[in-house]
């Protein structure tokens, strides 16, 4: 075995410094090879330590960025993270999942493509704001209500960091999320009227049905029709719906039932056939308020079909700041889904719940903002 060794080092002479100071021959024979052939250690944590001439639970303070880490000064983290540089250390997340019991990963579960469609933005913050924390987001998209509880059954998310939901349907009532949350699990609904146990981070959009009624009453609209979705997408729409009422109340103006035009068609078409309907029902309408954007521009599109020119018959407001708003023509009246506020303070809630062990459930609601543009403006006398 010995002659083997010696016999390949003179075949492949510049092999040697190829491979690295790994291959030793200061043995004089094949033994430094089959050392030095050994994987090189991974640096640890206790190496930083000892490099940056900290404790361990320093270290540890430093790189997970705890609470503990506030009382740390500027000059001993800057001795941490250069020790890390120095020797290449790298964290080990199957290591620390399995001595804290859950992995670094957040799932973002949505029920229906509808949905995901018209949440977009705030899927999109939502996978940034985890990469921000480092964290990984999985993002599934169910296609129905039984998928969803099929998917959170078969799927292991006690393993997980936490789940965010986006699922506007009364099946979430119903659902297994409330016994996972009640098991410890860091569930957040990401839209408004959670169950019992489930913390809420989403978008005021009671606030924001307000905001744009008392806009169009302000600027002297009476007859403000709304055009909704208050079956599939009731959880959204009964909250706008809420503002709008508050804002009618607050002018001393009636709330009219068969100024609420209810559609089942989604987005574009949504806007487009429910402005037909509303408008036959209810000519004298001046100002519509739609539950998105999209329906928004379809509301617009039929009444310039009909030869109501916006704003000038017809004022009309979306929600959501879509990126075509602005550059729609007139360009949109609309509110801003604050996505990346929503998302940040989701994933914090998350890290914060890991960190205290604080379950309880809480409500965030983050206020938009109004965005007036040129789809707006008093009726015509």
């Amino acid at each position: 075995m010995l002659a083997d060794l010696t016999a390949l080092k003179q075949i492949l002479p510049s092999a040697a410094p190829s491979l690295g100071t790994g291959w030793s021959d200061s043995a004089g024979s094949g033994d430094g090879l089959i050392q030095g052939a050994a994987l090189k250690r991974r640096p640890t944590i206790k190496d930083v330590a000892q490099e940056a001439r900290v404790s361990h639970a320093t270290v540890s303070y430093v790189l997970t960025n705890s609470p503990h880490a506030d009382r740390i000064s500027e000059e001993t983290k800057k001795r941490v993270w250069e020790a890390v540089r120095k020797l290449g250390y790298r964290s080990n997340p199957i290591g620390r999942a399995l001595k804290r019991g859950y992995t670094a990963q957040v799932t973002l579960l949505i029920v229906t493509w509808n949905l995901a469609r018209s949440h977009s933005a705030t899927a999109m913050a939502v996978s940034r704001a985890a990469i921000a924390h480092d964290l990984q987001c999985i993002v599934h998209v169910a296609d129905s209500d039984y998928d969803a509880e099929l998917f959170l059954r078969h799927s292991n998310p006690h393993n997980m960091g936490g789940i965010l939901v986006l699922w506007d349907s009364p099946a979430l009532m119903t659902s297994c999320l409330k016994d996972l949350a009640a098991e410890g699990l860091p569930v957040i609904d990401l839209l408004p009227d959670s169950p019992p146990g489930i913390s809420t981070v989403t978008a005021d959009r009671e606030d924001a049905g307000y905001k744009v009624t008392r806009h169009l009453i302000e600027i002297g609209h009476r007859q403000i029709g709304v055009i909704c979705d208050t079956t599939s997408r009731a959880k959204t729409s009964l909250r706008k719906l809420a503002g709008y009422r508050r804002a009618l109340e607050e002018a001393g103006l009636e709330y009219d039932e068969s100024l609420i035009e209810n559609v089942t068609e989604f987005g574009f078409d949504g806007g487009y056939l429910g402005f037909a309907r509303l408008v036959e029902r209810h000519p004298d309408v001046t100002a519509v308020f739609c539950i998105n954007d999209p329906m928004a521009l379809g509301a617009l599109v039929a009444a310039s079909e009909q030869g109501r020119s916006c704003p000038s018959d017809i004022s009309v407001v979306g929600y959501g700041d879509a990126p075509e708003a602005c550059y729609w023509r007139p360009r949109l009246t609309t509110v801003s889904l604050s996505a990346e506020q929503v998302a940040s303070r989701a994933i914090e809630m998350i890290i914060e719940k890991r960190r205290s062990g604080d379950m309880n459930a809480e409500t965030v609601l983050v206020p938009g903002e109004l965005i007036v543009r040129d789809s707006t403006a008093p009726p015509r006398r």
